[in-house]
């Protein structure tokens, strides 16, 4: 991992007020949690910026390993391969898992949002039940992680392992360099071009869940077709990996690096799903 610290980007809160200070000693969970959810990366010092960073890419290398694990047993280990034939059931409770656990860590409040303990002798708020404290986000980043892993364990079971590598080596190639251009300042976008960026990257996203569906019940997706749909999946990723890598040191806060590493954890995996889709097609035509 890089020690380079993450972009230091401008912006006008942050030029006018100067970055927030913080005591570079306090450890993270030592933050008052007001600070965590109501300060900006992009408004603090450089060391509180690069322990996020440290501790948003520590999250993402752990799930990364773990799906990696699983993916190697389940094209090695013929005894996997039986299970998971054996047990397609389990397909579909991973995906609901990890739709369920996806959605709820996204757009779930967090329970340090609530004020138990009011200091001007207010009547304490209740804390909802979806809402998630720091180990409940952990744990469900977890489940998310084991239930992406069976899903894609499944997916690569029926490629060759050169495929599967080929399409390894050539993700973590482009997701280096997507992310150290992402960290340059030549490549720093405005936050409105983002906005932009976003909002056609979400129409593609559609496009492709339409068209997946549409293959999935109906059939027809095959040939230059399936290779067409891997590239669009290709760029339309790697698009979200270089905005997703430049937004969460602007408009996450500093206690949000578990949906940071959540993002960036699907961005890979969806990248490297559409390359494995591109190498598949060009095996099949060969």
């Amino acid at each position: 991992m890089s020690n380079n610290p993450p972009p230091n980007y401008e912006s006008l809160d942050h030029a006018t007020h100067g970055p927030v200070t913080v005591d570079p000693n306090v450890g993270h969970d030592e933050l008052p949690d007001d600070f965590k959810y109501s300060t900006t990366i992009i408004s603090c010092e450089f060391p509180i910026r690069q322990r996020f960073m440290a501790r948003v890419y520590a999250i993402l290398s752990a799930q990364l390993l773990l799906t990696l694990t699983f993916c190697y047993a389940a094209t090695t280990s013929a005894r996997l391969q039986l299970f998971l034939l054996r047990h397609t059931a389990l397909y579909v409770v991973a995906i609901i898992a990890a739709l369920v656990s996806c959605v709820w860590l996204a757009l779930a409040p967090r329970a340090e949002e609530y004020e138990t303990e009011p200091a001007d002798g207010r009547r304490a708020t209740a804390v909802p039940w979806y809402c998630l404290a720091r180990r409940g986000q952990y744990a469900l980043l977890a489940v998310f992680t084991v239930a992406e892993s069976y899903c894609l364990g499944g997916a690569v079971m029926f490629e060759s392992r050169q495929i599967v590598l080929n399409a390894l080596l050539v993700t973590a190639v482009v997701v280096v360099g997507v992310s150290l251009m992402a960290f340059s300042r030549r490549f720093q976008i405005a936050l409105e071009s983002a906005t932009s960026i976003y909002y056609w990257l979400n129409l593609a996203l559609l496009l492709l869940i339409g068209i997946g569906l549409s293959a999935l019940l109906f059939g027809g997706m095959g040939g230059w077709l399936n290779y067409v749909y891997g590239w669009v999946g290709a760029v339309v990723f790697s698009v979200y990996l270089f905005v997703d890598t430049q937004l969460i040191f602007r408009k996450m806060y500093v206690g949000d690096e578990i949906r940071c590493a959540m993002m960036l954890y699907l961005d890979i995996i969806n990248l490297f799903l559409s390359i494995l889709r591109i190498l598949s097609s060009q095996n099949n035509d060969d």
